[in-house]
């Protein structure tokens, strides 16, 4: 077969994206592959292997992957831990099903990632929601607080637990230590979300990881920081409060029956590299950035969160995770994203007002470099734009009111469904997860009703150059039908 007549449109856009030498400040941490040695990505294909002898079984693992999986868990400081093949996502899923049953209440930060919502949907729980604090100045959601997780204990016995984010997307850190000991002294559960986070616990200058202040479960996306391939994530149980025998009966339901040994080799990887040279490289990487934020802020301006933390709140921000302040150069973040885009450095997301980019422990002076250059050309190169900096920094309406709950989560997207046109769906009862992407954090949720201020929020952020997720056809929202 003649190879040039084969159409494959996604196989040729991302070997066109690979010949491209676009400098990756994403995930994954792999970073294009430096993460791993050339033995390892010399034999990809052949890696890529199924359940036959010698290989194991992930959802009866008795010897590689039980023993990997046992090494992960001592060097996260847990009782066990579990290779996620579907993602953080799946961890998310698998906590909520593993300590919930029907019917039951669980306290939700209203910011959690979209995954959570579809969550409650497949496990009937229902949410009691924390909205976390707001910095208006920079229309920036930033944690909750002690006092609001003990208000939500108060008035909500008999709820499960709790489910906290620890970091955010922006690589903010809650009070992760005192909310622990309040929900325990509850007798109540925590669970974390710590997908951003699969590095903390490699280096003791990071924030502290979930595993060392004794949450009950939590999950982290490897791919995120490690060296790990996409979709590559861990679960982490600490027993006492929660059977492992119940964890493993959920993620049998609902990880794949065909698990990808190279998603599993490189779970394993990461954790072995990270053990040899983790605390090494994560200090270099911490004094890299260090300098890196002192030089965007004397010779373009640009602040990050450290120049604006004022929140007590937030107990530490991690100080590998750049979240970059555009406002200095007249741009929006989705405009300077488009930018540096140009010329050849591609960020993790952006905002109305910030670029985030992602650095890990596998970043050498040279991309360090790079990002600076980019940043300098981003900052001349404004002059020659037109059109750019008129009305970018226009206040958002942004409600912080929790939309009204008219039915839970499930009976929403269980209902018979209806698709509108956005602007004809206010009033109406959400049946889908509506939002921005990224960061991934919902506007509505099913069974919520839907109001005028969170549909001007969208279609504005929209307007400025932000992306919507969970719209039909991107033009309509899925309600309840009448």
């Amino acid at each position: 077969m003649n190879p040039m007549k084969i159409k494959a449109p996604l196989a040729e856009a991302v070997m066109r994206h690979a010949k491209q030498n676009i400098i990756p400040f994403h995930m994954p941490g792999h970073k294009g592959g430096r993460g791993f040695s050339r033995e390892f990505l010399n034999n990809l294909a052949e890696m890529d292997v199924t359940e036959i002898p010698g290989m194991d079984n992930l959802h009866q693992p008795t010897g590689i992957i039980a023993e990997a999986q046992r090494m992960a868990s001592r060097a996260y400081r847990a009782h066990h831990s579990f290779f996620l093949v579907n993602g953080s996502t799946s961890g998310i899923h698998a906590m909520i099903m593993a300590a919930c049953n029907p019917g039951d209440r669980l306290i939700v930060p209203r910011n959690s990632h979209k995954s959570v919502w579809s969550a409650l949907v497949m496990a009937d729980v229902k949410p009691v929601y924390i909205q976390p604090n707001y910095d208006y100045d920079n229309l920036l959601a930033t944690q909750i607080t002690v006092q609001q997780v003990r208000e939500a204990l108060d008035n909500n016995p008999d709820v499960v637990g709790l489910l906290l984010i620890h970091p955010n997307y922006y690589g903010m850190c809650s009070s992760i230590k005192q909310i622990e000991k309040l929900v325990h002294d509850r007798g109540k559960l925590l669970m974390v979300d710590e997908a951003h986070g699969a590095h903390f616990v490699f280096h003791p200058d990071l924030p502290p990881s979930s595993g060392e202040i004794g949450a009950d479960m939590w999950v982290q996306s490897a791919h995120k920081t490690l060296p790990a391939f996409t979709q590559a994530a861990y679960l982490h149980l600490r027993e006492g409060r929660l059977n492992r025998e119940r964890v493993v009966q959920v993620l049998t339901l609902i990880q794949t029956t065909s698990p990808s040994y190279l998603i599993m080799a490189s779970l394993d990887w990461a954790r072995a590299f990270m053990e040899n040279r983790g605390r090494e490289l994560l200090h270099q990487l911490m004094i890299r950035m260090q300098d890196l934020k002192q030089l965007l802020k004397s010779q373009y301006g640009m602040l990050t969160l450290d120049d604006y933390w004022k929140w007590e709140e937030v107990t530490a921000i991690d100080p590998t995770r750049l979240t970059l302040d555009v406002r200095p150069l007249g741009v929006t973040g989705y405009q300077a994203e488009m930018l540096l885009r140009e010329a050849g450095i591609q960020v993790e997301m952006s905002d109305i007002y910030r670029l985030v980019s992602i650095f890990s422990v596998v970043d050498r002076d040279k991309e360090f470099e790079a990002f600076s250059r980019g940043c300098g050309n981003l900052s001349k190169n404004l002059a020659l734009r037109k059109g750019m900096s008129a009305s970018v920094f226009e206040q958002l309406s942004i409600s912080r009111e929790i939309p009204e709950q008219i039915m839970s989560p499930r009976e929403a997207f269980y209902s018979i469904i209806e698709n509108v046109p956005v602007n004809e769906s206010i009033g109406r009862i959400c049946a889908g997860i509506i939002g921005a992407y990224p960061p991934g954090i919902p506007r509505f949720c099913p069974g919520e009703l839907i109001d005028r201020e969170g549909i001007e929020e969208l279609v504005e952020i929209q307007r400025q150059g932000g992306n919507l997720f969970g719209l039909v056809d991107n033009l309509f929202i899925p309600v309840v039908k009448i």
